[in-house]
């Protein structure tokens, strides 16, 4: 038995590479995460004399899951960790996994700031995070840039501990407590880029989901946003007359986008759009949304940016009149 590729020492799940054993007999494979054994298989060699085994990062990503941030800093304890893979009972390799729900072309050993993109708009008010896999030591530095062009540089957080994925708080607001006698109109955490968008709009609405390596990230909406009210109540007659029974509201909302700054825009809502989770922010609260449609088209050509639009109800019904 020879064993021709494995996976690294660290990887993304979703880049994963194959499993491929040279074997002229039935092999046992296993993987073991957190001292259990959770995959355990039998696998018969093909005409080639070879075991592949497809997939493997997408499967150990179901052992893997991020959390809502709470705070300036949040440690996604639960968003990668050590697997262990055994042939026949003996351990071939041990590999660190990080969560991805997509092929990406970040690298698992430096993946720099987790999310699709390098560059947004944010605006006053609005929170932001970002979210960066570190090890003991590693700082995460910010830098903005005045009117004048003056560069200055700060650090925002230092980590202690082992490593792991940690969301931070990159809101405006914070930054502007690091540089408050600076006036800056974009700035730099590490590899992300954020421009500062001081238009007054009528309404703000905002909008937080787990991205494709589950950490959080933000998109905020300054178009309108329309109520279609509907109602899916169960009715019955009680004494020849009918009644509701169950009250239960089937509302959906309607937002569109407002204005599109960058292509880069596009790649961020794509990736809020296909989010398993999601929530709007309503009152200082945030409350989960279930996206039900969506009206997403992209002009390659840089100088067309349309509006994004998409539909939205709220998960537990019980909240339709929050809004």
């Amino acid at each position: 038995m020879n064993v021709m590729q494995r996976p690294g020492t660290v990887e993304l799940a979703a880049d994963m590479p194959e499993y491929i054993i040279d074997t002229d007999s039935t092999i046992t494979f296993e993987v073991q995460f957190s001292g259990s054994k959770i995959l355990s298989e039998e696998y018969v060699p093909d005409a080639a004399y070879q075991v592949r085994i497809r997939k493997l990062g997408r499967f150990c990503a179901k052992a893997l899951w991020g959390i809502w941030p709470e705070g300036n800093t949040t440690y996604q304890q639960h968003l990668s960790g050590t697997f262990s893979f055994l042939i026949n009972g003996e351990k071939d390799a041990d590999t660190y996994v990080l969560f991805s729900r997509f092929t990406t072309k970040k690298k698992a050993e430096s993946p720099g700031v987790l999310s699709v993109i390098s560059e947004k708009v944010t605006r006053p008010g609005v929170p932001e995070y970002a979210s960066f896999f570190l090890s003991s030591g590693q700082a995460v530095n910010v830098t903005v840039t005045d009117i004048s062009g003056l560069v200055t540089a700060e650090t925002l957080y230092t980590h202690v501990g082992e490593n792991m994925v940690c969301s931070l708080d990159v809101s405006y607001d914070r930054i502007k407590k690091l540089f408050p006698d600076t006036d800056f109109n974009h700035y730099t955490v590490e590899d992300l880029m954020f421009h500062v968008d001081r238009t007054a709009y009528a309404e703000h609405f905002i909008f937080r989901f787990l991205n494709m390596f589950d950490v959080p990230e933000i998109v905020c909406a300054v178009g309108s946003m329309v109520l279609k009210g509907a109602d899916e109540s169960e009715t019955g007659f009680m004494w020849g007359v009918e009644r509701k029974f169950v009250v239960n509201p089937s509302d959906e909302f309607t937002v569109n986008s407002g204005v599109i700054f960058r292509q880069s825009d596009y790649r961020l809502w794509r990736d809020f759009l296909g989010a398993q989770q999601a929530q709007i922010l309503i009152d200082g609260s945030w409350y989960d949304i279930i996206i039900t449609n969506q009206s997403y088209e992209r002009d390659f050509r840089k100088n067309i940016l349309k509006a994004v639009e998409f539909s939205f109800c709220f998960a537990d019904p019980d909240n339709n009149r929050i809004l």
